[in-house]
């Protein structure tokens, strides 16, 4: 069973146009043709180079792994392309939608409204690095907003607008989408975060120890210590009582996944605007604190007038068989097409 629950003010309505990063390829038209019977989508791996991850603490190299789907009238079309960037989960390589691609361009065709899907993880030599910048894990929020959206600008038929740029993401690449998203508007217009990473003020971040421990790689992207040993981040307790630990590790712990009013109000304090935001969590997910935290944002949103909707399903942490059908129907009402 699924039940959506749309919140906060209406998702129609015209899109507003942001600035975005410049560059594309040759000159083409920009109407999407109807793809012919011999028109198939292509899907493409490459490793690209990212300079804003260099001099990283870790030493780990400065590149990403990227897969990229192209939809199915590209090939044979001179067309410019709406484009989305889709944020692994922890642990996860790129390429988590490869399995229902097909489907997807089935249901892009369908709907007239054509997308390129970008694909690239949040891994590293300690664990993840959760699209954040730090000088232990290497800036991989601009590793993403500046280096990779200047690629693919650079290398693909994009529209190369942020009123053409959407986000998305799956547990750790919801949560990166969120925190991304929400800084970045004059890149990315539309969000959609799948069971992301969020806490809720009263006990996520609790919660989130009880379940994960003190995770190494979490407390080095968010809670960065450059002079402590290995892994480099303030430390922090997950049996002790929070409020018996260093108040300045745990608001740092607590900023990385949680601290959503600030976030919010930063946002709010910025001159773009999103067009939308989709929050999508099962209600069986064995991380109790997402669901909650889900929640809690999307009704805070709400609350500040942030375009927004939710949607439960009946499941557990995984993105719900109706993904598809969602990212597209969502994606498409939300991004300028050509």
């Amino acid at each position: 069973m699924r039940r959506q629950v749309l919140v906060g003010a209406l998702l129609a309505g015209a899109l507003l146009a942001a600035a975005g990063c410049s560059g594309g390829g040759a000159d083409a038209p920009s109407a999407t043709p109807t793809p012919t019977a011999e028109a198939r989508g292509r899907t493409l791996e490459e490793t690209v180079a990212t300079p804003s991850l260099a001099n990283n603490i870790l030493g780990d190299p400065a590149e990403r792994d990227l897969v990229v789907h192209l939809p199915p009238s590209y090939d044979v079309s001179d067309a410019r392309y709406p484009v989305v960037y889709f944020l692994a989960g922890a642990g996860e390589p790129a390429g988590r939608l490869r399995g229902s691609i097909s489907l997807t361009w089935d249901l892009m065709v369908e709907a007239g409204h054509e997308l390129i899907v970008v694909e690239l993880d949040g891994r590293n030599s300690i664990g993840n690095n959760f699209y954040t910048n730090s000088p232990v894990t290497g800036n991989a929020e601009d590793a993403l907003v500046v280096d990779v959206v200047a690629h693919v600008d650079a290398t693909y038929r994009t529209i190369p607008e942020a009123s053409a740029r959407g986000l998305a993401g799956f547990s750790m690449g919801g949560s990166g989408t969120v925190n991304v998203g929400l800084r970045h508007p004059d890149v990315f217009t539309a969000l959609y975060a799948a069971s992301p990473g969020l806490f809720r003020p009263e006990d996520g971040l609790a919660g989130f120890l009880h379940d994960n421990g003190a995770w190494a790689s979490y407390g080095a992207a968010f809670a960065p210590d450059p002079e402590a040993p290995r892994p480099h981040h303030l430390p922090i307790d997950p049996v002790v009582p929070l409020a018996e630990q260093d108040p300045a590790a745990v608001a740092a712990w607590e900023a990385g996944y949680g601290a959503l009013e600030q976030k919010v109000d930063a946002y709010l304090a910025l001159p773009d605007r999103l067009s939308a935001v989709r929050i999508v969590w099962g209600t069986r997910d064995s991380y109790r604190w997402i669901p909650e935290g889900s929640a809690y944002f999307g009704d805070l949103l709400a609350e500040r007038g942030v375009p927004v909707s939710t949607l439960e399903f009946d499941g557990t942490h995984a993105l719900d068989i109706g993904f598809p059908q969602d990212f597209v129907d969502f994606f498409g009402e939300h991004l300028a097409a050509g």
